[in-house]
């Protein structure tokens, strides 16, 4: 997560401070990444990672306890502060995500922003896609995870400021740059009321037609196209 000084008119910052982070993560730890982690290494390039908004770091110590080059960028500075109490030997460095990232053009062949998107204001959002296309290396590859805006439970959160379809986010990583853009998404669970009993049905229905509106998730992976 991260915390931003200039917010748009017509939304607002979501600042995790330390008690936000123990109410939402207070029983995560780095294990809780190694699928994601997984999935960068069957489906990404070789090389170094740069995690956007990386919280308390989960994702980076995953990265680090496999041997895995991974540099993270965090607004808050009281997560990057509990990571490195909780691990000296991780990369997480305090930067605001509407500023132009601290690395050259190219540093990275991987790029993760893990269930961040959505907390941010939509110019800074779009801001920090074009930094994460610049500072990929080509055919490198970017890894967005995001709620739904279909998603009525993820909606009612009040952090949740800027929630996507799988169109709308293909839609924007499309406008920073990216190509073969592709949607890896989870149906709609129901876990109470009349449209309950219908979960396999909705889960069936989904694998065969994965509709925007039953996806319960907005998550997408891109290439930045080869160097010319």
């Amino acid at each position: 997560m991260t915390e931003n000084r200039n917010t748009p008119a017509g939304s607002s910052p979501t600042v995790y401070d330390r008690a936000l982070y123990e109410l939402s993560y207070a029983d995560i730890n780095w294990n809780a990444a190694r699928r994601l982690l997984a999935r960068c290494i069957r489906k990404g390039k070789p090389g170094s990672i740069l995690d956007i908004g990386c919280g308390l770091g989960v994702f980076v110590e995953c990265c680090y306890r496999f041997g895995v080059p991974c540099t993270g960028i965090e607004g808050s500075i009281y997560a990057v502060e509990a990571a490195r109490k909780r691990e000296p030997g991780l990369d997480i460095r305090q930067h605001y995500l509407e500023d132009a990232f601290p690395f050259s053009a190219g540093s990275f062949s991987m790029v993760v922003c893990n269930q961040v998107i959505e907390h941010l204001p939509a110019t800074t959002a779009r801001h920090a896609l074009k930094e994460a296309y610049r500072v990929l290396s080509g055919s490198g590859a970017i890894f967005v995870y995001s709620p739904s805006v279909f998603n009525r439970q993820q909606a009612q959160d009040p952090t949740h400021i800027n929630l996507h379809s799988p169109r709308s986010l293909q839609a924007e990583l499309t406008a920073a740059g990216f190509r073969q853009v592709r949607s890896f998404n989870n149906p709609l669970k129901f876990t109470r009321g009349p449209l309950t009993p219908l979960n396999h049905v909705i889960r069936a229905l989904f694998t065969i037609f994965p509709i925007s509106f039953l996806s319960s998730t907005a998550n997408c992976m891109a290439i930045k196209p080869e160097e010319e």
